[in-house]
């Protein structure tokens, strides 16, 4: 799974590169989308990517493995 996300991240932020430094407007548009999704996903994968773990934290309690 963390390869999967990684290699998503990855290739959004590669094309997003890419359509940044075309001239034409509207590819950086898209690329400033492309990039703003790869933000996103890298945020979201800073979390935990555990399965079967409650969403938060109890007080006293480690969850981590």
């Amino acid at each position: 799974m963390e390869l999967l996300i990684a290699s998503m991240i990855g290739l959004l932020t590669a094309g997003g590169v890419y359509l940044l430094l075309r001239a034409r407007s509207f590819s950086v548009v898209l690329g400033l989308t492309l990039l703003s999704y790869a933000v996103n996903l890298f945020l979201l994968a800073m979390g935990r990517l555990a399965t079967h773990l409650p969403p938060i934290v109890q007080l006293g309690r480690s969850n981590y493995v």
